[in-house]
This record gives structure tokens, sequence and C-alpha cells, in this order.
């Protein structure tokens, strides 16, 4: 069992090295990220793939701001 010392240690390092290695692996992602941008195919894929989800985005805001409303599926809480 450990004490209530080592279990401080334990939490305060686990935090320590999660975040110290979050801060690696989003360095590495964002040179991973420039070089994908680097190449006009990717780029141009990409853009298009923002493209058509963006128009998607807008024409079901534009569905809903119409009163086209889906079902919620959360349970309506009444008082």
């Amino acid at each position: 069992m450990a004490t209530l010392l080592e279990k401080i240690v334990d939490e305060r390092v686990g935090q320590t090295l999660v975040g110290t290695v979050s801060v690696a692996v989003d360095r590495i992602a964002e040179e991973i990220a420039r070089e994908a941008l680097g190449d006009e195919t990717f780029r141009r894929a990409l853009r298009e793939l923002v493209r058509v989800r963006s128009q998607k985005l807008l024409d079901q805001l534009l569905e809903n701001g119409r009163g086209n409303r889906r079902p919620s599926k959360r349970p309506v809480k009444r008082q």
C-alpha cells in the first residue's frame, strides 16, 4: 500500500510526464502537418474536403433556421 506521499508524487509525476509528452506530440504533429501541406496534391484534396464539409454544415444550419428541426435525442425535462 502506497503512502500518501507516494501517491502525491505518483500523481504529480504522471501529470508532468503526460503534459511533457503531449507538448512533444503536438510539435511532431505540427511538423508533419507542415510537410503534408507542402504537397500541392494534398493541399488541393484537403481544401476540397473542407469546402464540401463546410457547405454541408452551412446547409444544415440553414435547414434548422427554417424550423426543419430534427427531433432531439435527449429526453425533454418537464417541471
